[in-house]
This record gives C-alpha cells, sequence and structure tokens, in this order.
C-alpha cells in the first residue's frame, strides 16, 4: 500500500463509517413497510354510529337545561353527564380509520443509493477535496514572504471591520514589525493606543517602532517614550528610549541621568551592567562629566553559601536586545531556564515566543526539573531564542544570561544580547 493510499485510508472508512450508520437508521423502517392511512368503514354500523351520536347530543342539551333551571341537583347533573360522554366515545369509535401497512422498498432503494452519492457531492461542493492529497497538505507547511504578507493583508482587511479588536489590532502592528514595515506597525500602535489608554508596554513598543520608521527617537518617539514614563516612572524600555532620544539631541547630562536610572535598578553581577555603563560613560564623557564605576557586587552570606536557598521564586522582565531584533520572527521559542552556578541541568524552565517579548517571567510554582533537589543559595538565570527549534541550543541562537542571583531575586531585568558562535 503506497504512503498517500495510507494517509487517505483512515478518512475514508471513517466516512463510509459514518454513511453506513446513517443507511442503518434510515432503511429498516423503509423495508419493513411504511404505515398508509385508510379508512374502513363498516356501512351500517357507521350509520348507527352517527344516529346513536345526533340523539346523546340531545339527551346532553336535555341534561344542561334541566340543570340550569334547578330541577337537577349538581351530583346527579356530573354523573348523568359523564355516562352520555362515555356513551358518545363507545359510539364515536364506529367511524375510527384503521391504519394499513404497505411495503415502501422504492423508496429504501433510493436512500440507500442517493445519501451516500450526495454525501460525496456535498464534500467535493463545499468541502476541501485538495486536503486529502498528503502532497498538498505537506506543501502548506511552509509560507513563502508573499503567502505571509498576504496572510497580513487578509487580517488587515478583517480588522477595518473590527475597529474595537484591541487584540486583532496588536497582533496587525507586530506583524507588520515582523515584515520590516514600520510605518503600518506605527499607524497599528497608534489605532490600539487610542483605546487603551494606561498600558506603558504598548507605548514603549509604539515609540520603538516609530523611531525605526523616522530612524530617530527624537521627536514623536520620545514623546511617545514620556508618556509611558507618565504612567510608570521605571519603565525600563522607556527610559531607554527616552536616553536614546536625549542623546540624540546632544543633552548627554541628560541620557546619562536616564540611563542611570535603569542601571539602579539592575541587580549587581547582570552582564548588562557593562555596556549599559559604557553607553553611560560615553554621554558623561561627552557631557563633561566624570565617568561612572560599576557597582559592586556584595558578598554572599557566608550561611547562604553553605545552605539551599530555599523556594525558587526569581521574576523580573525579559526582552530582546533592539540590535537583535531582525534576526527573530514572531514564532522563534524562547527559553528561559535557571541553574545552579555551578551548572549542570537546568532546575526549571519557562517557553515562550519571540513575539510575546518583552514579558515579565515568574519562576514561583513553576515545577522543578531537578525534583526535590534543594534550590542553590546563588543561581544563574538564562534565556534563549532557539532558532533550532532545541532547549539545548545551537551556533545562531539568542542568548542572554546573569549570574550570581539569589533564588527568590525579584524585579531581574533579563536581556537577549549575545549571538551563539
Amino acid at each position: 500500500m503506497s504512503a498517500e493510499l495510507s494517509t487517505l485510508l483512515p478518512f475514508i472508512v471513517g466516512a463510509a463509517v459514518l454513511v453506513g450508520v446513517a443507511l442503518l437508521l434510515l432503511l429498516p423502517p423503509l423495508f419493513r413497510g411504511g404505515r398508509k392511512q385508510a379508512a374502513v368503514p363498516a356501512d351500517a354500523d357507521a350509520g348507527q354510529a352517527q344516529t346513536a351520536l345526533v340523539v346523546l347530543r340531545e339527551q346532553l342539551a336535555d341534561l344542561e337545561a334541566e340543570h340550569a333551571t334547578g330541577r337537577m341537583d349538581e351530583a346527579t347533573y356530573r354523573r348523568s353527564r359523564d355516562e352520555l360522554e362515555r356513551r358518545a366515545l363507545d359510539e364515536g369509535e364506529a367511524g375510527t380509520t384503521t391504519l394499513v401497512t404497505a411495503p415502501s422498498r422504492y423508496w429504501a432503494a433510493v436512500v440507500a443509493i442517493g445519501v451516500p452519492v450526495v454525501a460525496a457531492a456535498v464534500y467535493l461542493i463545499l468541502g476541501n477535496p485538495a486536503g486529502l492529497d498528503p502532497r498538498q497538505i505537506a506543501g502548506e507547511q511552509q509560507f513563502d514572504p508573499q503567502q505571509i504578507a498576504g496572510m497580513v493583508n487578509t487580517l488587515a482587511e478583517r480588522m477595518e471591520k473590527e475597529p474595537d479588536n484591541v487584540e486583532g489590532w496588536s497582533m496587525l502592528a507586530r506583524s507588520y514589525v515582523v515584515l520590516e514595515d514600520y510605518a503600518k506597525a506605527a499607524a497599528a500602535y497608534a489605532h490600539v493606543a487610542e483605546r487603551v489608554k494606561d498600558d506603558p508596554d504598548l507605548l514603549a513598543d509604539w515609540a520603538d517602532v516609530v523611531a525605526a520608521r523616522d530612524r530617530s527617537v527624537a521627536g514623536e518617539a520620545e514623546q511617545i517614550a514620556k508618556r509611558a514614563l507618565e504612567l510608570d516612572p521605571g519603565h525600563p524600555k522607556s527610559r531607554l528610549l527616552a536616553g536614546t532620544a536625549a542623546y540624540q539631541r546632544g543633552d548627554y547630562a541628560g541620557a546619562s541621568a536616564h540611563w542611570e536610572r535603569i542601571l539602579a535598578t539592575v541587580p549587581p553581577g547582570d552582564p548588562v551592567i557593562a555596556s549599559l555603563l559604557e553607553g553611560i560613560n560615553e554621554a558623561r564623557a561627552k557631557g563633561g562629566l566624570p565617568p561612572l564605576s560599576a557597582p559592586a557586587a556584595p558578598a554572599a552570606p557566608a550561611a547562604a553559601a553553605s545552605q539551599g536557598g530555599g523556594e525558587l521564586s526569581v521574576s523580573g522582565r525579559l526582552a530582546l536586545a533592539p540590535t537583535l531584533a531582525d534576526k527573530v520572527k514572531a514564532d522563534d521559542v524562547v527559553f528561559v531556564f535557571v541553574r545552579g552556578e555551578a551548572g549542570g541541568a537546568p532546575l526549571a524552565a519557562l517557553r515562550f515566543t519571540a513575539g510575546e517579548l518583552p514579558r515579565d517571567f515568574s519562576f514561583s510554582g513553576v515545577p522543578r526539573m531537578a525534583g526535590d533537589s534543594p534550590v542553590p543559595a546563588t543561581i544563574t538565570l538564562a534565556a534563549r531564542v532557539a532558532k533550532s527549534g532545541s532547549v539545548s541550543g545551537g551556533p545562531g541562537d539568542l542568548e542572554g544570561r546573569m549570574d550570581g542571583l539569589a533564588s527568590n531575586a525579584s524585579g531581574v531585568a533579563l536581556v537577549i544580547d549575545q549571538v551563539r558562535e
């Protein structure tokens, strides 16, 4: 049996079973015979019954008159009326029609042939016969850029009819970002922002897209970022954009001030400190300010080093460095995992997609991959955009890492900012 036939066989068998069940329900009554209604009167008896019914109606009228004038008490009236009604029913049976059965094999044959034929015709007209072709199905698993653009255009047409569908418009904006059509992405984000007034994440994403469209953060993108900071003064992406806008305008002290506020929230030992500090000191140098040094990492207490760290509840926010945005697709798999500082298998892991970034994460309540083994006092937190789809990683994957974290650290800012060689 060929591979294609093996693929089609379950569908064909299932369809045949369903048609067979339908025929089993329809055919037996037809072969047993269809009931035809035919009146079978007995001439003499029928005539007598009609006469008797006339007499009984006259008696009932007399009974009603006697009761109405008070010449008959209630009990006698009811008993007499019931007797007359019983006799009327008995006499009425003389004219009852009887049911005679006659075979309906012609209709049984029509149904037996017609049901499968009609079912096949309906599927050919309304169904998707090409979907039964394995080669056709296999060809639909991958989409070229033209097909992706077509799907995005279809989504855009649908959203024009659903102006209040916030999720749909957000998806459309992210889709335009993937296509690098930043003008349409900015317009879609603006549409969402008109309906969602208090979401700093949305405003930051909108500002980022406007900056990509204008090739500058100074201007409209900066104003949008400031709106986000009014809602959340500690919002890191908005603060980063505001600092970049100040730097582009030549306000180096202002840029440094924005970025220093971000630096104050980054846990000691975070790899992002080096790149952030480099930008801060470059701005300070141009602004005539003395350089900053990296914050010192606090020494771990001896007791904590010798004992387990207790509950694993590290939490924070995961983001993708803007310089790597063009290297990911919205459906790329992103793993976030925790290891002990000594290495080894992950203690726990989370799975997202790149289209969700930036997003908050928390390992509180996440099932442990290492069973009931104790949590180390300090851990390593890492994230990987697995271009190969494998958690084990490979060349071309995008990664970010933070060492020396407490197992219950909160407010961690993890950035994917490296390409694995």
